[in-house]
This record gives C-alpha cells, sequence and structure tokens, in this order.
C-alpha cells in the first residue's frame, strides 16, 4: 500500500486493489470567496492518478469541492463517490443538489481492501465529520480528517481494529485549527497582544489534540496534514492572526511525524517501508506574503454578487422569518444571545437581537449600547453578505468558517458549541 501527498486533505492510498482519492479541493476562492491555496498546486489533474474511488469526508468546501469533482469526471469518467452516512446527512443533500451521485457508505470491500467510514456522532443535528480507515490485510491507514475528539468516535474505531485485527501503518490526523478565532474575536489593532496570546494558544491546543490523537492510534509513521489556506480579499490582514500552523512545527514535538512534500512528490511506500520527498523548513516567508499579494485585493463574493441597496430590503423581516426556521431546531437550552448588527454604507444599519434558548425564543430590533444579563455574542456583518445568509443563498457555518463576520463575545473565552450550531440553521429556506 502507498500513500500519496496532494494538498491540504488531499491524499490518495493505493494498492493492487484501487486509488482511493480523499477531499480533493482545488478551487480557488471557497468559503464564499475567502480561502485560497497557499502553495498553490497549478495542475492538479495533470498530479493526480485516475482514481477508482473518492472519499468526501464532510462537506466543508476544502473537503467538498464540487467544482473539482466535475472536472476530474470530465477527465476520467465519472467516479464511485462514497461519504458517510447520518441519519442527518447534509452532504448527501448539497451532492445531490450539485448533480453528484454519491454514496453514503459505512463499509465496502474491493479486492482484498476494505474501506470503512466512520461518522463522528456526538448527537447533534450538527455533526458532519467522519474518519475512514483503509486496510488490506498487509497494511493500513487511517485518516481523521478534521474530526473533533469524541470517546464515542474513538471507541468505535478502536472496535472495528480490534474485530478485523488491524494495526496501523500511517495515521493522517489534523494538526491545526481553521476558523474564525482568533482573527475575527478581537481588534488587531487595541487588542492585537491578546490576538497574538489566542493565536498561540489555539496552536498549541491543536498541537495537544494531534498528539491526544497518536496516543489513541499508534502507528509506524504520523501524517500531520489538512487546515492549508489563507485568507484573501479584504481579508487578506488577518492572515498572521489566525493561529495555523505550518506542518513542520509538529516535527518538534512527533518523532514519527512525516511531513510530505505537497504536489504529489511526498510519498510513503508502507509495504517497503520507503518514504519519499519530504519537507522540513518552513515555507518561505517571502513566498507567503507574494501569495498573499495576489489574492489581497480579490473581491468576496457577496461584493461581486449581492448588487440590492440596503433601503430596498426588509431586513426586519428577513430576520423574523429566518429566526422563526432556527428556534424550531435550536439545541440551546438556557438563554443565549445573539446581536445582529446588519451593516451598510455611511454607519446605517439594522440590528437585532435574538435569545437562541429554545424554551425561551424572544426577538426585537436592537438598540445600541443595552447588552443582555447573560452570554451573547455580538455580530457584525455587510448587510450584503446579510441578505444572502438570511436567504440562504450563503451558509452561515462556511460565513463562520470563512472568517467574513466580526464577533465580539461575552464573556470572551467562551465558545458555546449549540448556540454556534443555532446559526446554521437561521435562514428563510
Amino acid at each position: 500500500m502507498k500513500v500519496r501527498y496532494i494538498y491540504s486533505a488531499c491524499i490518495e492510498v493505493s494498492n493492487d486493489d484501487l486509488t482511493l482519492l480523499t477531499d480533493p479541493w482545488f478551487t480557488e476562492g471557497i468559503y464564499d470567496g475567502s480561502w485560497y491555496h497557499f502553495p498553490r498546486i497549478q495542475d492538479p489533474l495533470d498530479i493526480l492518478e485516475e482514481p477508482d474511488v473518492i472519499y468526501i469526508s464532510h462537506i466543508h468546501p476544502d473537503h467538498y469541492d464540487s467544482t473539482f469533482l466535475k472536472q476530474l469526471f470530465a477527465r476520467y469518467g465519472e467516479k464511485p463517490v462514497i461519504i458517510p452516512d447520518f441519519e442527518n446527512n447534509f452532504l448527501a443533500l448539497k451532492t445531490k443538489t450539485d448533480g453528484i451521485t454519491a454514496l453514503p457508505t459505512t463499509e465496502m470491500q474491493i479486492g482484498n481492501t476494505d474501506i470503512a467510514i466512520f461518522p463522528n456522532l456526538s448527537g447533534s443535528v450538527s455533526d458532519i465529520d467522519s474518519a475512514v480507515l483503509v486496510s488490506d490485510g498487509t497494511n493500513a491507514v487511517l485518516n481523521l480528517n478534521d474530526c473533533e475528539w469524541n470517546d464515542a468516535h474513538v471507541d468505535a474505531i478502536h472496535a472495528y481494529m480490534s474485530r478485523k485485527s488491524i494495526s496501523l501503518d500511517l495515521l493522517a490526523s489534523g494538526f491545526t485549527g481553521a476558523g474564525p478565532y482568533p482573527q475575527t474575536y478581537f481588534d488587531p489593532i487595541s487588542e492585537r497582544d491578546a490576538l497574538i496570546a489566542e493565536a498561540e494558544g489555539k496552536k498549541q491546543r491543536f498541537f495537544a489534540r494531534y498528539q491526544k490523537y497518536c496516543e489513541a492510534f499508534p502507528a509506524r509513521y504520523n501524517l500531520p496534514f489538512a487546515g492549508k489556506y489563507l485568507l484573501g480579499g479584504k481579508l487578506a490582514g488577518l492572515n498572521e492572526f489566525r493561529g495555523v500552523a505550518d506542518p513542520v512545527e509538529i516535527l518538534k514535538i512527533d518523532p514519527k511525524a512525516i511531513v510530505l512534500a505537497d504536489g504529489g512528490a511526498g510519498t510513503i511506500d508502507l509495504a517497503a517501508d520507503v518514504v519519499g520527498e519530504t519537507r522540513d523548513e518552513p515555507y518561505s516567508e517571502a513566498d507567503r506574503q507574494s501569495r498573499i499579494n495576489e489574492i489581497k485585493n480579490l473581491p468576496l463574493d457577496y461584493e461581486r454578487e449581492i448588487q440590492i441597496p440596503f433601503e430596498k430590503i426588509n431586513f426586519a423581516r428577513l430576520v423574523r422569518a429566518a429566526y422563526g426556521k432556527a428556534i424550531v431546531k435550536s439545541e440551546v437550552a438556557t438563554d443565549y444571545y445573539f446581536i445582529l448588527n446588519v451593516q451598510a454604507p455611511e454607519n446605517r444599519a439594522n440590528s437585532f437581537i435574538l435569545n437562541a434558548n429554545k424554551e425561551a425564543p424572544e426577538i426585537s430590533s436592537w438598540e445600541t449600547g443595552i447588552y443582555p444579563d447573560a452570554d451573547y455574542s455580538e455580530l457584525f456583518i455587510d448587510y450584503r453578505y446579510a441578505f444572502g445568509l438570511l436567504t440562504g443563498l450563503y451558509h452561515w457555518n462556511n460565513a463562520e468558517v470563512g472568517s467574513q463576520i466580526t464577533t465580539r463575545r461575552r464573556p470572551g473565552t467562551n465558545f458555546h458549541r449549540p448556540a454556534q450550531a443555532f446559526l446554521n440553521f437561521m435562514a428563510t429556506c
């Protein structure tokens, strides 16, 4: 069995039975125009081997890239796409909408090779992540993608491995974090020191999770991967505050880590125990800055796509209708408020306060400075983007991960996951 690293979470796992391609993301400007590649893979179709099966771990666009999948199909013909089998399967619905046939899969066998997919089930309607285990009786690779630590998920993988008498040759695990924190939660000028400290703290928390997974799933090799991107457009100035590590930083804490070279040059032949091209120095800061200069003036999607004047949009009606949809699916059982500031040019704005508590639904216009006596997040959103989010043209989770919403939270360190999930359903359709 061989593993070939392409970019971010995209790898090829191949043996005599098949070539499995995982999470191929190569379209620029995902997350509504905010995420770009670094380093950029110029010709991915010329690098990739023809896949027999494609595994998509979850719905986030740096893992599920429908545009590239269609380009791949145009070259090689349509290929089987396997995805995790969730009860609330948002990825299955999205692939169907995009005209891509995807098969929710728990386990499949091709020749002597077993492919097992493990949904990361926490009990929330917002569960999306998954892991995949590929084994052929000789070698085995576990790919954890973006999975958050979850005891039940880890136990399910262990139970399968025990039942099949599988020992791991390679563990591919996330080592760093994307998302909006801390860069959209602190002012980079007035709170710069706190922002830098939080970014470093975020890096260390993800390193600790990586190490915890390595201890839970001992393997001959560990591959730190995924989470490689730069913010573009007017968000480019936030790049230095994201707390996103270079994978070579893992080499200092994990002697079994292998950082494979990008673009298909980095390989591991697990049967022969031969490692191909690796990388042990960080990416050049000059190259990184050059790439930022290329993307910093590019428009975000809503800047290109939404041309409706602010005064023509009835935000009071839209927000109330969207709130009505979200509160039905809320998993929040205590008071948690969102203060939504819909911002327009010339300091015009509509502001609303919404309680995500499913037991005490409440929504009203908000007067500046009157804050609730409870935990809250205050959101600042360009009115064009807010229109797209509330109507379902864009999605709140993509807005969050794409760093396109400025947030101030009380208390500042309190992350309330059910409340954050509440926003995912706040759309009129």
